[in-house]
């Protein structure tokens, strides 16, 4: 990055021109006058139900700081559609743009401009500590480095865990020198769980400036589902007696929908009082139908994407065993949702949140990622009738050890004050 901005007079010439040019374009959300609470941003790739949930938390919890919530894409990876919100001071940068382009020369020049426009915004408004959403394109590289040269304090976050970090080669050559550089540039890092911290270690962040960060849902929205929504919900998709096992997420490969789909049929003749619930869209759907032996597709329901969270909280209550067993999954907020709402978990060993919120034996079961057979065991020793309601109890009391443990408004709290963004007396005690 050092060598592409200093490289010559020209390009930095150029670089300024267009700088200009796009700063014409930048929002400028001035605060208003009587507003003198330091301010930070929190810059994102787009708005998605958690993050919202988790913006608004932190707007509430942490006043004496005013929260700016900066936006590089509109639109992600699923189609939410949200209204932007003035309580989290929402700012796009990436109207009509989504985060899910493929990386390429072009997108490459895209995010290092639009990292020029964020910066000047920063600059207009007076922020004052700065958390980056993740690290993989030039304008985030931009940023960070911005905020080391001026003496600003950035927290980088990452979802990512060591579980799944499996470059090789000349690839984990690079990737060592990329992600050193920008630990380099941040004062910490911000991680989902114990497997993030450990993957931040790995590439040199210090170990007192690494804090919980982890996505989470809306959890009180597990008990705001009423009997009458559950009625509802069964009747809108049909759903019989049966006991349930249940995946959500995306129908893609990665996630192995495939995996779960073999592993049912492979338990459905021992297990005929057990049905299987499909909630979510993707490419593989069609060919996931195709791979069902004929006489279980009517075993198996497809609801495609959901957007209300209160149809997909009711599905879960219908529902009995959450099972992801994807070949990588950073975090999975998933995992959450189902132990919020008393479910067992079947979940693969890469599963960021399953090593906070899955206790093999204990609540569910953890199987090595893509091993059919250790899943399709898993699945049988879940389904069993005297294991399985103890199970289920115990998920919301693992849930509540890790909200104790690992909330995460606690620990950008104490990430502020690790800095001197905000004084260290007014940290806040861990949530009960």
């Amino acid at each position: 990055m050092e060598a592409q901005s200093d490289s010559s007079d020209c390009q930095r010439r150029a670089e300024l021109n267009n700088d200009r040019e796009m700063t014409v374009q930048t929002p400028q959300p001035a605060p208003p006058a009587a507003d003198t609470r330091p301010a930070f941003a929190i810059v994102s790739n787009s708005q998605t139900p958690y993050r919202l949930h988790l913006h608004r938390r932190i707007a509430r919890e942490i006043p004496e700081a005013r929260l700016f919530s900066a936006f590089t894409h509109e639109t992600s990876n699923s189609p939410w559609a949200f209204a932007d919100s003035e309580e989290i001071g929402v700012v796009q940068f990436g109207k009509g743009e989504n985060c899910d382009t493929k990386p390429n020369l072009r997108t490459f020049i895209t995010e290092w401009r639009r990292g020029a426009r964020i910066i000047q915004w920063i600059k207009d408004n007076h922020v004052r500590f700065v958390v980056m959403m993740g690290y993989n394109d030039t304008g985030r590289a931009r940023i960070m480095r911005f905020c080391h040269q001026t003496g600003i304090p950035c927290f980088v976050f990452g979802d990512s865990n060591i579980r799944g970090d499996k470059a090789t080669g000349l690839k984990r050559w690079l990737k060592r020198r990329l992600v050193g550089k920008f630990m380099q540039w941040c004062d910490g890092a911000l991680c989902c769980g114990t497997l993030g911290r450990d993957f931040f270690r790995r590439y040199g962040a210090r170990d007192d400036r690494i804090f919980y960060f982890p996505y989470e849902p809306d959890y009180s929205l597990a008990d705001q589902v009423n009997e009458e929504q559950i009625a509802r919900t069964r009747r809108r998709f049909n759903l019989s007696g049966a006991r349930r096992i249940v995946f959500s997420g995306r129908l893609i490969e990665i996630k192995r929908p495939d995996l779960l789909i073999d592993a049912f049929a492979g338990i459905a003749n021992r297990r005929r009082n057990w049905d299987l619930l499909v909630i979510g869209d993707g490419p593989l759907r069609e060919s996931l139908k195709e791979r069902l032996p004929p006489e279980l597709r009517g075993r198996v329901t497809w609801t495609g994407f959901l957007d209300d969270q209160a149809t997909v909280t009711a599905l879960y209550r219908l529902s009995d065993v959450l099972v992801l067993p994807s070949d990588f999954e950073p975090w999975a907020v998933v995992i959450n949702e189902a132990a919020a709402t008393g479910l067992a978990i079947v979940s693969s060993d890469v599963v960021g949140a399953s090593a906070e919120l899955v206790r093999d034996g204990t609540n569910g079961r953890i199987f090595p990622a893509g091993d059919l057979r250790a899943l399709t065991d898993c699945l049988l020793d879940i389904t069993d009738s005297d294991k399985l309601e103890r199970m289920k109890a115990a998920s919301p009391e693992i849930l509540a050890d890790w909200r104790r443990r690992g909330d995460p408004v606690d620990g950008l709290r104490k990430a502020m004050t690790s800095v001197g963004f905000l004084p260290a007396k007014q940290e806040a005690s861990v949530r009960s």
